[in-house]
Parts: structure tokens; sequence; C-alpha cells
């Protein structure tokens, strides 16, 4: 067995790149094995050192969750996983990478604090990574129906995984449905962008059927980029941009007036012929700020990937909470 390894040898077993071994050398990390008169064609480096060096690496591997793994579980940014870090001065593990890159890993208690900390800084409405996945470019119970003629909807697991349950209970990733069960999608989930001048709010309780009549309605009328949807346990809270809309397809039967003011929790619904009004519950205003505030308003948005306006109600809604609570 050789004493050595090569460079490609060393890069494979401490995980890090070709280019990376050699500064790991030079910085006595492993040792090179001399070759004066160039007689091997590729260099070599001493077994023993790569070893005890693997074997520290592995020993400290973190275990906890990479900041990308925590954002996708919680549907937010990845940017705004660090900002939390960066602004609590959390306790994060760290592991260099090699070419001078740091591997962040997420201890338990860690992940727990600010698992409760974006729930409860979350905006009033859900943000678009919530409710859709670009990727496969589905919506949170969206329908989709088998070549046979069942209904199933798209829904999320408890691990923030895309998938379908069968009558039975059984779990199927979104990738098995479409592939195996063949399950197809009964509507498109897509709009033109529409100018926001404000939002109505819904909130559909999830043991009712009409509800789910809505969101189809929703889906298709409105799409994914005009509306904001967060799942809460018992119910599904909606926000559509406000303003008049021409209907492209018939109303369902099962959404009547009636219903629909059942749903309703902020702002109204005209419903005419061919068309539907949907009336704020906002109203806009304006206020001098100075320009560094100014400034520090957009940062901090920005940051919690929130959109100023967001910003500001969950601040001031905050803030009266706390003025009238004393």
């Amino acid at each position: 067995m050789n004493d050595w390894y090569t460079r490609q040898q060393v890069a494979d077993l401490i995980g890090i790149s070709k280019a990376t071994v050699y500064h790991y050398a030079k910085q006595k990390k492993i040792i090179k094995i001399d070759d004066p008169h160039r007689l091997i064609r590729e260099a070599r480096y001493k077994k023993n050192e790569v070893d005890a060096l693997a074997e520290e690496r592995q020993k400290n591997q973190p275990t906890g969750l990479r900041p990308s793994e925590l954002a996708k579980q919680l549907g937010v940014t990845t940017q705004r996983i660090y900002a939390l870090i960066r602004e609590t001065h959390l306790t994060v593990d760290e592991l260099p990478a090699g070419d001078e890159r740091t591997i962040y890993s997420i201890p338990i208690e860690t992940a727990d604090w600010i698992r409760q900390e974006i729930r409860r800084t979350a905006p009033v409405r859900g943000t678009r990574a919530e409710f859709h996945d670009s990727g496969y470019d589905i919506a949170i119970f969206q329908l989709f129906r088998t070549k046979q003629g069942q209904d199933m909807r798209v829904l999320r697991n408890d691990k923030q995984e895309w998938g379908f349950n069968l009558p039975s209970q059984t779990w199927v990733s979104f990738m098995d449905g479409i592939h195996v069960y063949q399950y197809e999608p009964v509507y498109p989930i897509h709009h033109a962008t529409i100018r926001v001048k404000g939002y109505t709010d819904f909130l559909l309780p999830k043991n009712l059927h009409e509800s789910f009549d809505f969101l189809d309605f929703v889906y298709q009328v409105w799409g994914v980029e005009n509306i904001r949807l967060r799942e809460r346990e018992k119910e599904i809270a909606l926000s559509i941009k406000s303003g008049t809309v021409r209907l492209s397809i018939p109303v369902p039967e099962t959404l009547t007036a009636s219903m629909l003011q059942t749903f309703l929790i902020l702002g109204d619904v005209v419903m005419e012929d061919g068309g539907w009004i949907l009336v704020s519950g906002y109203r806009r205003t304006t206020f001098d700020l100075p320009t560094n505030m100014l400034d520090a308003l957009q940062d901090i948005s920005k940051e919690k990937d929130l959109s100023m306006s967001d910003y500001m109600e969950e601040a001031l809604r905050e803030k009266l909470e706390r003025e009238m609570g004393t």
C-alpha cells in the first residue's frame, strides 16, 4: 500500500478543491513529498498527515442545518436566515471549506429560536414562497386529476416536501404523483401581474368544500402573481390584489354572495356581470421621514424580505399593541 496520496485523492478525502490542496501544503497542514529532480509526474502528499486531517475534519463536521436547508423549511430566503444570525449574534458552527469558504451549520437550539422568530415576525400576508414552488411550478392546494377522474390536491408535509395524500393517507411525492400516478393539473395558475392598489383579505375555513372551490377560482382568475396566501392549521389566509377584474371563467355555483361575505375579513367585493370589483380594506397615506431613516427602513425591509409597506405595517401594529396594552 502506498504511503502517499495524489493531489486528487487528497481533495476527495478532505472534501476540498485541488487548488486548496496546494494552499494546505503551503500552510503545512499536509506535507508534500519533495521531488527536487522532478522524477514524479504528479505531486504526492504524505499519507499520515492527510489521514489525520481528514479524521479531524470528520470529527468536527457540524451536524446542524445549513442556512439554505432551514430557509427552505420555513419558506423564506437564505438571506433572511443570515440576517437573523447577524442581527442577534446567534450561535452557529463554522467550518472552513477551503478556497477561503466557510460552511455554516445551525445547531438545534438556534434553529428552534429562528423558527419562532420567523413565525413571530411573519407578515400578515403570506409570501410567494409559502404557497408557490417555482421549480415544480405548483401552488398549495392546486387541483390535480388522475386519468380515472379522481381529484387530488397539492399539499406540503411537515418536512416542507410537496406531494399528495392518497385516500388511504399514504404520502406520495410530487414527482411520483406526476410520473407514477400520472396526475395532471386541472387548470393553469398564472396571470399577468396586476399593479398593487391594496389587497382584499379573506379567511377560508379548511373544513368547507366551498373554500377550495373559491381557491380554484382565484388561481384561475388572478394567478399566483396577484395573490398572497398563508396556510394555517384550520384555515387559509388569502389576500387578492384589489381592483376590477374581468372573469375569464364562470363563477362556481357554490360561491354565492352570502358565502363570499363569510370569507371576507377586510375590504369588500362587488359582484357584477362579467367582472368583480375588489375593494381594499386599506387607505393609502403619505408621511415625511428623515432621509437616513428612510434609507435604514429600505435596508431592514430588504433584509427581512418584506416590502416597506409590509414592514411598516408590522412595526406599527406591534407598537400600537404595546401602547394599547399599557
